[in-house]
This record gives structure tokens, C-alpha cells and sequence, in this order.
């Protein structure tokens, strides 16, 4: 039986995963820490107007919606890192980002439309405010 050229040895898929999970662990420690940062930062931030105008008028919910995608964002990519490392061959890695691009594209456009809505409706409730 001959081998296919194009075919990524098993070792080196093996190697790709272990350094996916180390990179997501990692990535997962940054996040966790960042949180905890500005979890901290937002509560010694001193009361004065523009802070509270800042969080009434949804600032703040503009503000999770885009953390919240942007790790919805890194999650994706993780997971096509997890599937490129199981991948047989160079025309399945190949498949794999097409997909995730496509994917991604949509992805970012509606996440894109949806903070617009948001930030407009932060300043309409900031100018009724």
C-alpha cells in the first residue's frame, strides 16, 4: 500500500492538538484575568455623572454584547484549530478555513448590525436622558 503524499502524518496531528489545548488554556487564563481586571476597574471607578450616564443609558450592554463576541469569536476559532489538527490531508485543512471563513463573514456582519442597534439605542436613551 503506497501512502498519500498529501496525507499529515498522525504524529504531527497529535503535536497540533496538544498545542491547541495548551493555547486554549492559555487563552482561557487571559480571559478569565481580564474579567477579573476590569470587573475590579469598573467597581473603583469613582460615581460621578458621566460613569452613571455611561452605564443608564446601555453603554454597558454594549459593552458585554461585544465581549460576549468576541468570545464567541475566539471559540470558533478554537474549534477550527481543534478540527485542522484532525485533519487527513492539506484539501481538508483547505475546506475547513473556506467553511470557517464563510462562517465567520456572516458572523461578523451580524454581530456588526447588532451593536450598531445597540449603540444607537445607547445615545437615544443618553439624549432622552
Amino acid at each position: 500500500m503506497t501512502e498519500n503524499p498529501f496525507e499529515i502524518p498522525q504524529v504531527l496531528r497529535d503535536v497540533a492538538e496538544q498545542n491547541m489545548k495548551q493555547a486554549q488554556a492559555a487563552y482561557e487564563q487571559l480571559t478569565d484575568f481580564v474579567t477579573k481586571a476590569m470587573d475590579a476597574w469598573m467597581g473603583e471607578t469613582p460615581s460621578n455623572s458621566m460613569v452613571t450616564d455611561f452605564n443608564v443609558t446601555g453603554f454597558e450592554d454594549v459593552q458585554d454584547r461585544a465581549v460576549a463576541m468576541a468570545t464567541k469569536n475566539a471559540d470558533s476559532a478554537f474549534a477550527l484549530i481543534e478540527k485542522i489538527a484532525k485533519a487527513q490531508t492539506l484539501q481538508d485543512i483547505l475546506t475547513l478555513q473556506t467553511q470557517f471563513a464563510q462562517e465567520q463573514m456572516q458572523a461578523y456582519a451580524a454581530q456588526t448590525q447588532e451593536l450598531q442597534r445597540l449603540i444607537g439605542e445607547a445615545f437615544q436613551k443618553l439624549q432622552l436622558g
